[in-house]
């Protein structure tokens, strides 16, 4: 009898687990599509539209929304995001200055997340303060190193719209795209990247940034 009553509670504790992790999902779903909804409006009136036979806009946005809005196990971002801007005379010219921007600004993220994380451990006397200037400075000058990196990236939104030039009285072509990146491979990326520069001076230091970032929950 106890046997089957402690069944039964488990059984009840599990559904109820199940039915509270379900509603949370639909509540983000839900919120995602109201702020889909929200932004495309917003954005149509401003003239931004997409290409004919693409995904509509609010599905896009809503990717982008659902993506933005999802969380780690430790209640943090679980994507890194960037926005991208840029005006040109072609679609082509403009998608590829924008996306350009839109990788510079992620590549950005991610360096300021690794200097974060350096700066964290110098703080906690868990990494020498010399060491550390050195990884600082590697991390500093490693932007280009870091977007080299970058292979998974997620373009949650490409939008355009007409741009009146007044010069030549011609009409541009602007171009917004938003972009997303895991956060735990985005930080795996830029080790390994950054990690191969620093070894031209010392293997120890590449082992430094290794620890320090293992140690903050981002192993190899």
């Amino acid at each position: 009898m106890k046997n089957l009553s402690l069944k039964l509670m488990i059984a009840l504790f599990l559904f109820g687990l199940a039915f509270a992790v379900q509603a949370q999902v639909k509540n983000k779903d839900f919120r995602a599509i109201k702020l889909a909804k929200k932004e495309a409006k917003k954005r149509k009136k401003e003239g931004w539209d997409v290409p004919p036979g693409s995904v509509p806009m609010e599905k896009q946005f809503e990717r982008a929304w659902d993506m933005e809005l999802q969380l780690d196990d430790y209640g943090n971002p679980k994507y890194l995001m960037a926005t991208g801007a840029a005006v040109a005379g072609t679609r082509t010219a403009a998608d590829q200055a924008a996306l350009t921007a839109a990788r510079n600004e992620l590549a950005a993220a991610i360096q300021t997340r690794v200097t974060q994380i350096i700066q964290t451990k110098t703080a906690n006397d868990q990494i020498d303060q010399e060491v550390a200037n050195t990884l600082d400075k590697t991390v500093a000058n490693g932007k280009a190193l870091i977007q080299g990196s970058l292979r998974q990236i997620t373009t949650a939104y490409k939008i355009y719209r007409d741009v009146e030039d007044p010069q030549n009285k011609r009409k541009n072509v602007g171009v917004e795209v938003k972009i997303f990146y895991d956060q735990d491979e985005a930080i795996r990326a830029a080790q390994k990247a950054i990690r191969k520069e620093l070894e031209k001076e010392a293997d120890k230091l590449g082992k430094d940034l290794d620890k320090a970032l293992e140690e903050m929950g981002w192993p190899e």
